[in-house]
């Protein structure tokens, strides 16, 4: 299983584990983690056990043909949505260009799924237009936030998701891997 190559922070693991097998993803997850922590590699991870085409119990498996485009970042259905700026701000027309694209179904798995990395970058307008899509979100569509700093996310849109916590490697941990 894939999620063995990503080290410690087992709490988030374990959760995505049971949301995998219970079949009961959310269609939000705030992942939460200072710079470097690894929180874009566990949103794909988080990508790849939805769209894994394993039983449920072996997601994500790293092998099959669904998680080997999302792990090289070429899956139709996953998108990684960044900023198109030198400030890194998001702007208000990026969030409405995911909600053209949000309610037109997936090319070939199950759910489309964006990953929105720097989340923390999002404007007030930007968020609250997310914020629409997120009250009532196609069934088909799941959207990975990442931020460094939950609390620079309005409110009302951490409401309508689910926070995992992710952590660095220790220092102990991190030479015991190399």
């Amino acid at each position: 299983m894939l999620l063995n190559n990503f080290y410690c922070n087992d709490k988030a693991k374990q959760t995505l584990v049971n949301f995998i097998t219970d079949g009961r993803l959310p269609h939000t997850i705030l992942l939460e983690g200072e710079d470097g922590c690894g929180k874009t590699t566990f949103a794909k991870m988080i990508a790849a056990a939805v769209l894994c085409q394993q039983e449920r119990a072996n997601r994500p498996c790293g092998a099959c043909r669904n998680c080997r485009l999302i792990l090289s970042d070429t899956h139709p259905d996953v998108e990684i949505v960044s900023s198109d700026n030198k400030a890194n701000a998001f702007h208000i027309d990026q969030i409405r260009e995911i909600r053209s694209t949000a309610y037109i179904r997936p090319n070939e798995g199950i759910k489309k799924i964006y990953l929105i990395p720097r989340g923390q970058d999002m404007q007030a307008p930007a968020q609250n237009a997310l914020l629409k899509l997120l009250e009532e979100p196609p069934e088909y569509c799941a959207f990975l936030i990442m931020t460094d700093n939950a609390e620079k996310i309005l409110t009302t849109v951490r409401s309508r998701s689910v926070t995992l916590e992710l952590f660095p490697l220790s220092d102990q941990e991190l030479h015991t891997r190399l």
